[in-house]
């Protein structure tokens, strides 16, 4: 594990302002870690793999969304009316049901063309013209609006047709829904749960290299602690150390996250072609890529907080 060096220690300047101070020590603490590249190379390229992980998932996962969204065929209620139902009021029921603001649309099917699809897929065309009566009903088939399409406000809405004087039974076709929501559920799932691991490895990672990188330098924390500096004082460069080693692993892991994408872009646009698709992998947006080294600067400053400030505390001037 790689061990920045952090010689430099943190210096007061008379007529220093306060943000100039820390803009010297960012800098001070960045020229450490060049100053030991080999090691922190080491360090940069874990921390860089363990979050290319977590934002390969985050794409596989969005991108799984646009497929099943772009695949997935509306939810749809079939309303049975009874049988004392004529056409007339089948068709009153269908032009009230289609002014509707949840429903897009409502096909009307009436006994006869119900029986001849189901004698064109069935194949029992001849036994059921040995029937003297039309046994089916007329039938609704009502589309919801997409926004209507969650299963939530299908049954809401299957709760209201139902209160229809001439509705008998219905039928909700959203067996799609429910495996979508089930596959979703397992990918998000298993996505947070390595995800969550990836993290805790980069900030055992950075926290580890700082922890050596303290101990290293116990002696002359010790003759800044007996000439009056406070442990935040001493802790200020390790911070921005911790803080340099996530924002350039995130942007190490926001590149290799990128060359993942265009690689399998390739694979995915021939697979497209196949299908007569034109669909295409979508990367990393600028707020997404934003976010990745907002989190991987964070973890870095905590897991120097933390592992620092520790180990900061148990060194006494002798």
């Amino acid at each position: 594990m790689g061990k920045s060096s952090a010689k430099t220690k943190p210096q007061r300047l008379k007529g220093d302002g306060f943000f100039s101070q820390h803009v010297k020590q960012a800098k001070l603490a960045y020229r450490d870690l060049l100053s030991r590249p080999i090691g922190n190379l080491l360090t940069l390229a874990i921390i860089a793999m363990s979050l290319a992980l977590p934002a390969s998932l985050y794409l596989v996962g969005k991108n799984l969304t646009m497929v099943a969204a772009a695949w997935q065929a509306p939810s749809q209620i079939s309303l049975y009316l009874v049988e004392s139902s004529n056409e007339t009021k089948a068709l009153a029921l269908q032009a009230d049901l289609e002014q509707w603001p949840e429903i897009e649309g409502v096909v009307y099917i009436s006994p006869q063309q119900g029986l001849e699809e189901f004698s064109q897929h069935s194949g029992f065309d001849r036994a059921l013209s040995l029937l003297d009566d039309n046994p089916l009903p007329t039938v609704l088939i009502v589309t919801p609006h997409t926004e209507w399409q969650q299963r939530s406000k299908v049954k809401e809405l299957n709760s209201r047709l139902i209160m229809e004087p001439l509705v008998d039974d219905i039928r909700i076709d959203d067996d799609w829904l429910a495996r979508l929501q089930a596959l979703k559920h397992v990918a998000v799932t298993v996505g947070l749960v390595l995800a969550s691991l990836m993290l805790v490895a980069v900030f055992l990672i950075v926290g580890n290299t700082l922890r050596f990188n303290v101990l290293e330098h116990k002696e002359e924390i010790q003759v800044m602690k007996l000439v009056g500096a406070t442990d935040r004082f001493i802790l200020r460069p390790y911070l921005y150390t911790g803080f340099w080693f996530g924002l350039l692993g995130g942007t190490a892991a926001w590149i290799l996250t990128a060359i993942m994408t265009l690689v399998v872009n390739g694979a995915v646009a021939e697979l497209a072609i196949l299908y007569e698709s034109r669909f295409r992998l979508i990367g990393l947006t600028w707020d997404e890529s934003l976010l990745l080294l907002m989190v991987a600067s964070f973890l870095g400053v905590m897991a120097a907080q933390l592992s620092a400030m520790r180990h900061l505390k148990e060194i006494e001037p002798i």
